[in-house]
């Protein structure tokens, strides 16, 4: 991959940053709103059983080495978001898998003996959760982006359909990055919460890196408000068909054509179209 690849990558992912952060800020909410209603609820018949055997299957991670927790976690973790991406199917993936990970925290005060607000406290003290999160906002909006590409391809040509796949593979670059970062973090926090007691409280130094984390990220949406409108603009004039006239030095342009604006050529000093 040569530095222009990368330039690019860059540039479309300051436009998914810039100019798309309020719908994936939205399914941000959604999620925690989803997460704590759905935990406070009450279980269906026979639910709670299901949920608690999902929950005990975790064993089976926890006892591997640190390397493959790591694989394990991103492994389940990308698949699901990968699904969220698919239009339509996409967004039901995603209020499915909100509603495994509310039931698997009210799994957890269960077995722990412990309120439900304290467990949805600890998923929302740990770094892992605000990352892994914003990567599953991020594909449900592209996967409302891609509907939205179709029908318009199906209306007005193509071409937008074919820029958002661009958008969509830089997604999950993105998604990508994030949920290994976020396995990271959360097998480090394991580790430390399987550890004696009095090292468990060193799971919060894992708050250290997510803020230099967090920084970067915030510094490049900053960046990214700023540069994406002018990178749309030139792509913009990259993508707007040329004209076919060709308009010879003092020579009029023929009669009845128009430019690139719909609007009839005309004549301008020198012989060259308006």
């Amino acid at each position: 991959m040569g530095s222009k690849d990368l330039t690019s990558i860059l540039d479309t992912l300051k436009i998914i940053v810039g100019k798309r952060w309020l719908l994936i800020a939205v399914f941000f909410l959604v999620e925690i709103g989803m997460i704590v209603f759905i935990a406070n609820s009450a279980f269906l018949p026979s639910e709670l059983a299901i949920y608690e055997k999902q929950y005990n299957s975790t064993s089976t991670v926890l006892n591997q080495a640190s390397a493959g927790q790591v694989s394990a976690i991103f492994s389940n973790n990308f698949r699901v978001a990968i699904v969220e991406l698919v239009p339509v199917l996409g967004l039901t993936i995603f209020g499915l898998s909100l509603y495994e990970t509310a039931r698997i925290v009210e799994v957890i005060a269960i077995v722990k003996s412990v309120g439900v607000g304290v467990a949805l406290g600890t998923l929302f003290f740990l770094p892992s959760t605000w990352l892994e999160l914003p990567a599953y906002a991020i594909a449900a909006a592209e996967s409302v982006y891609l509907v939205y590409a179709i029908f318009l391809g199906f209306r007005r040509g193509w071409t937008m359909f074919i820029r958002e796949i661009r958008f969509l593979v830089v997604n999950i670059i993105l998604i990508a990055g994030v949920l290994i970062v976020a396995a990271i973090f959360e097998v480090t926090e394991i580790q430390f919460e399987q550890g004696p007691a009095q090292t468990q409280a060193y799971a919060l130094l894992t708050w250290i890196p997510f803020v230099v984390v967090f920084a970067g990220v915030l510094k490049f949406w900053r960046s990214a408000r700023r540069d994406a409108p002018a990178i749309e603009e030139r792509e913009a004039e990259g993508l707007a068909p040329e004209s076919n006239i060709v308009v010879v030095e003092g020579q009029p342009p023929p009669q009845g054509e128009k430019g690139e604006a719909g609007s009839p050529a005309s004549r301008n000093e020198g012989g060259a179209t308006a």
